[in-house]
């Protein structure tokens, strides 16, 4: 009924902050004179089989529960990086700004360990949600049976990408020209400045590495080798202010088997060493390895432009499509080097 008592009661049991909400309420309408639709929707986070917030974590901050299939954030091990709040396509990671972590449901587990409905199903005065089980096998077969056919809720992102669990489910069913009500109104999401600087700084320095090598028979001057490994370095300080734990950084490499954001994380640092190295040697009697460790610093520098590009194209969201994201991340590097 659009009641929102389970937003209410969620924000309490979970001791949520003004404004943050774990549960949300959404309405679908139809515009047809001669059918007019509208229909209140709550959801909250999917549980998803193939969970993207948990693939995209580079701290292992998230877990998946083999028997009830619940996906649980571990709030001891974020670093309030917020990517799986760009990784997953619902936006259901909450970004807490006074604690510098990510917060999501985790369907009230301590209340089902002990029998209790979660804090949701419970407030509903109408009884429409309820915690049920499912199967894998059939969630994956609705999802992914054609690549073109939503069959989550209109308007919402593919579900193959993630597989959702939640099932929407209506007696008398939906029109075919339903859609969301907010469809066509905008909300700006909040500047990353931090990562704004990171990508420009870090990318002007990875050019001018390559132009150094294009032109390695010509005289380059100190200056310009230590401005470059400046640009970088001040890149790679810029983007720890973006962290919501920065002490707890030196963990972002334990999620390197399966986030880029970690990969691309572990490529900056090897990029580093290599500029290190590269200014040891230009000023060492070691010159005739300079083309050597000049050329190593341009392939760790290619490395960690394709993992940067690589964390927006494996989003994957409308505006990072792999065509704009390469020709502006390369463009970008080109133009500034």
């Amino acid at each position: 009924s659009g009641c929102k008592a389970c937003v209410a009661a969620c924000h309490s049991l979970n001791g949520l902050e003004p404004g943050e909400s774990w549960r949300s309420v959404g309405l679908l309408i139809s515009d047809e004179s001669a059918s007019p639709f509208q229909q209140t929707i709550t959801t909250a986070c999917h549980h998803c089989v193939d969970p993207a917030c948990l693939n995209g974590c580079p701290v292992l901050a998230y877990e998946k529960d083999a028997t009830t299939g619940i996906v649980r954030h571990l709030d001891d091990q974020c670093i309030g990086c917020q990517y799986c709040v760009l990784k997953c396509p619902y936006e259901v990671p909450r970004y807490s700004s006074r604690l510098g972590i990510v917060r999501k449901c985790d369907m009230c587990t301590n209340r089902l360990a002990v029998g209790e409905a979660p804090a949701c199903v419970q407030s509903c005065p109408s009884s429409a949600i309820r915690i049920t089980v499912v199967s894998k096998e059939i969630v994956q077969a609705e999802h992914t049976a054609t690549s073109t056919e939503n069959t989550f809720l209109p308007e919402s992102p593919n579900p193959a990408y993630t597989l959702p669990t939640t099932r929407f489910v209506s007696a008398k069913g939906l029109p075919a020209t339903v859609r969301a009500a907010d469809l066509e109104v905008v909300r700006p999401a909040g500047p990353h400045w931090p990562l704004v600087f990171m990508l420009v700084l870090t990318q002007a320095g990875i050019g001018a590495l390559w132009f150094e090598s294009l032109f390695t028979f010509h005289a380059t001057q100190p200056a310009q080798k230590i401005f470059s490994a400046l640009l970088i370095f001040a890149g790679l300080g810029a983007s720890i202010l973006h962290l919501g734990r920065p002490l707890q950084a030196w963990r972002a490499f334990t999620g390197v088997r399966r986030s880029w954001l970690s990969r691309e994380i572990l490529a900056f640092n090897v990029l580093s060493l290599s500029v290190l190295l590269h200014l040891a040697v230009a000023a060492s009697p070691f010159f005739s390895y300079r083309l050597a460790v000049l050329v190593l610093c341009s392939l760790t520098g290619a490395a960690a432009l394709f993992c940067s590009m690589m964390v927006y194209i494996d989003t994957p969201r409308e505006f990072w499509r792999w065509p704009q994201t390469v020709s502006r991340f390369f463009g970008t590097t080109l133009l500034l080097g």
